[in-house]
């Protein structure tokens, strides 16, 4: 295992263990092989040893490495989905690949939610947008009632593991919601967009139009993608994306 150094950070633990996770994601060390010591860890890392015992121990707690009594530390065979809220919100890069994943993930959701809601799933629906709008005018936070949102939306569709991602990933999802809105913040557009973005989501699953529902969820996260790309980065800077070929996407 070859490591460089993180050198002095605010979180230094938890760095040194997304280090360490990426570096065994990347295959540098197997399930069943031993980490090395914590004095070579620390060495590549350019940290001490009380930092990386801090660092072994968010991995221990993920289940990435576990402790043999005598022998050392282990990987463990990954084959769980493990998903670190700071893996997220590290940087406003990363928000944009959760965007990317959400994409992937909630149109196809929306589309089985318009084919299979319930009167009850539609009224989950339109309670958490009346809601997170009625926050909006009062000028609270509307987050967690987006947060609602899309989670009563992912239960519309009747499929388990649609709801079971977004729930897994609720924190994270929240945090970049929570993070999208204070790039937003002072701009009363971008509400009147996002206000606009969920009604056309909510009629089209209400019509029962799983295209138009595709489409409108495909519009929604395209929109915030474009809309945070443009902020963090200057122009000509942005990552190719479809989301940025156009306002209109």
């Amino acid at each position: 295992m070859l490591l460089s150094s993180i050198g002095s950070r605010p979180n230094l633990a938890a760095d040194a263990a997304t280090a360490l996770v990426r570096s065994i994601r990347q295959g540098d060390l197997q399930p069943g092989a031993r980490l090395p010591s914590e004095t070579e860890l620390a060495r590549q890392l350019g940290i001490s040893r009380p930092v990386i015992r801090e660092a072994i121990a968010y991995l221990k707690a993920d289940g990435v490495v576990e402790s043999r009594r005598g022998l050392g530390l282990f990987v463990n065979q990954q084959d769980a989905l493990r998903l670190r809220r700071d893996e997220i919100a590290a940087s406003e890069e990363s928000i944009l690949t959760f965007l990317e994943l959400r994409l992937g993930l909630e149109v196809e959701a929306a589309q089985l939610a318009s084919l299979r809601h319930t009167p009850e799933d539609l009224e989950r629906i339109e309670a958490a947008a009346i809601a997170m709008n009625q926050a909006d005018d009062e000028g609270r936070d509307s987050a967690s009632h987006d947060l609602a949102f899309h989670i009563a939306i992912a239960t519309a569709s009747r499929n388990r593991m649609f709801l079971s991602v977004l729930e897994f990933v609720s924190g994270p999802l929240l945090g970049s919601i929570k993070s999208m809105r204070d790039k937003d913040r002072g701009d009363h557009s971008n509400v009147v967009i996002r206000r606009a973005d969920h009604a056309a989501v909510l009629d089209r699953i209400r019509a029962k139009d799983p295209d138009g529902a595709g489409e409108a969820m495909r519009k929604h996260i395209s929109e915030s993608y474009r809309r945070y790309a443009e902020r963090i980065f200057h122009a000509g800077q942005a990552p190719p994306h479809p989301a940025l070929r156009s306002r209109n996407v």
